[in-house]
């Protein structure tokens, strides 16, 4: 069986268990795999072709670490569906070694760095008018950005949830987002603080006319965010702002240690989180500074009067 073909059949079986995110990165994966190794019989593929085609992302997509050990996941993956739905053996597991990458530091911002990252999208940069004036002007997305930025660090969920969100997911009455595609295509609900949903309200109102499927932060032209380039823009505005390392991310980080520093429970952080272990927020429960046992709600942008 030709490899495009098993690829074929791994998806008739697999498909509705993984997010649009998830399928969209996997599917790059198989297409590179294709494309170094060519549509070989998924027989004839070995871990040699497999340890070739990591070192190939490396050397010539300029893939980091991280990415390339991402990358390794999908393959063990579809080489287990082929082990059990083709009978082939498993070219991978035992045989060709997740990557290594080095663990990122986690790196919350502070509450002076969330002033100017919001300030930062209210704003443009300070310029001098042909009068001499230093001056400067209100950015046209400045609503739907804030509203970002409040939405990230007040629920901690990731940037592609954040990209999925549409008006009809969001519950004004409870201030509720509801998370339909998590990692892993799982569900969950968060709950944003009152500046937060204050911030979701002014921006919507300047869409009187949005519909319960549109996006619920779209684009300029009305089309749902992609995640590059959200990144983009909190890295842009932490550049306006002085800030160094700026990215989504960063804001999940923040709300985790936040929330456990004022009290939060982990399992109840694991839940918003949207994860499945429990053991993957215990590296933010030695972050955090305070007694994690108090039980106390926890709103970033509340707490700190953003």
């Amino acid at each position: 069986m030709k490899l495009s073909t098993a690829i074929q059949g791994y998806w008739l079986d697999k498909q509705l268990d993984f997010s649009p995110h998830t399928v969209s990165s996997y599917n790059r994966v198989f297409r590179r795999l294709l494309e170094a190794i060519g549509d070989l019989e998924i027989e004839a593929v070995t871990s040699g072709h497999i340890r070739r085609f990591l070192a190939l992302l490396r050397a010539e997509y300029g893939l980091s670490k991280r990415s390339v050990h991402d990358a390794w996941i999908p393959l063990s993956s579809l080489w287990s569906w082929a082990e059990k739905e083709l009978g082939i053996p498993h070219i991978i597991r035992g045989k060709v070694a997740a990557p290594d990458f080095p663990k990122r530091i986690i790196e919350p911002f502070t509450q002076d760095e969330i002033r100017r990252l919001l300030k930062a999208a209210e704003y443009t940069q300070t310029w001098t008018a042909p009068s001499g004036k230093r001056t400067r002007t209100r950015r046209p997305t400045a609503e739907r950005d804030k509203a970002i930025i409040l939405v990230l660090v007040d629920t901690g969920i990731r940037s592609s949830e954040l990209c999925g969100l549409t008006v009809g997911d969001h519950d004004p009455k409870r201030g509720r987002l509801h998370i339909r595609h998590g990692k892993g295509d799982k569900e969950r609900f968060v709950v944003a603080g009152s500046r937060s949903q204050r911030a979701i309200w002014r921006y919507l109102t300047t869409r009187p006319n949005a519909k319960p499927a549109d996006p619920l932060f779209a684009s300029r032209d009305g089309n749902p965010l992609q995640r590059e380039y959200l990144y983009h823009l909190i890295r842009r505005l932490g550049e306006q702002a002085g800030i160094q390392n700026a990215h989504p991310h960063r804001l999940r980080h923040t709300f985790a240690i936040t929330f456990l520093r004022n009290g939060g429970s982990p399992l109840l952080l694991q839940e918003l989180l949207g994860h499945e272990e429990l053991s993957t927020v215990l590296h933010y429960v030695k972050l955090a500074e305070q007694d994690i046992d108090r039980g106390a709600k926890h709103s970033p942008a509340d707490h700190w009067r953003l």
